[in-house]
């Protein structure tokens, strides 16, 4: 069976499990890391997913399953390990951050898909760890192909405080045509500016 097939539900002892890949989900944290409407708790994960709650949101955020069940849990993986960072704001070296930061690895070629929704969410979750190193790494991305990341990608290094990113967004503003894009940017130069006012 083809990897992209394997995400499926087994019925076993009379309970629902989720399995991605390598690792096996119960039906409790597939309800958990699956709604649109409501971001789960770090809690409510720590309830279903126990003590390796960690280990398991990295496994399933770097997994390339890509059938739709899949790419729902990855994106919520990918959101809730902001929450699991050993310290604010979040260590280069902690598995929550190498995590995201793989996932942006994986994906950053992506133009079109599911992949493009992955690498959104990990763009927008290394923002929220606001590690001020991921501003080279980021701003790469400035000149991705899909408007969304590049708009993901200026509130990205915004919310980071790194003034390093002034040049490249002002380079990247400078030749920007979408309006989406350009008001993102606006907005990530105007907070910059504070954090240089700040330092």
């Amino acid at each position: 069976m083809k990897r992209a097939l394997i995400l499926s539900v087994v019925i076993a002892a009379g309970a629902g499990a989720l399995v991605l890949a390598n690792t096996n989900l119960s039906l409790d944290a597939k309800n958990t890391l699956t709604p649109v409407d409501q971001v789960p708790t770090k809690d409510q994960i720590d309830t279903v997913l126990g003590s390796n709650a960690l280990t398991s949101l990295a496994s399933i955020a770097t997994d390339p399953d890509s059938t739709p069940d899949a790419i729902s849990v990855r994106l919520r993986a990918i959101h809730a390990l902001a929450k699991y960072c050993a310290s604010t704001p979040c260590a280069a070296g902690d598995l929550a951050h190498q995590s995201v930061a793989s996932v942006i690895t994986m994906t950053r070629d992506a133009a079109t898909g599911s992949d493009v929704l992955i690498l959104r969410a990990g763009i927008e979750t290394l923002g929220a760890m606001r590690v001020a190193s991921d501003a080279t790494s980021l701003q790469l991305l400035l000149n991705h192909p899909s408007r969304d990341i590049r708009a993901a990608t200026a509130r990205a290094l915004r919310d980071l405080c790194n003034t390093q990113a002034i040049p490249p967004l002002r380079a990247r503003y400078s030749v920007e045509l979408t309006d989406q894009v350009k008001l993102a940017i606006s907005e990530a130069l105007r907070i910059l500016g504070q954090c240089s006012a700040n330092q």
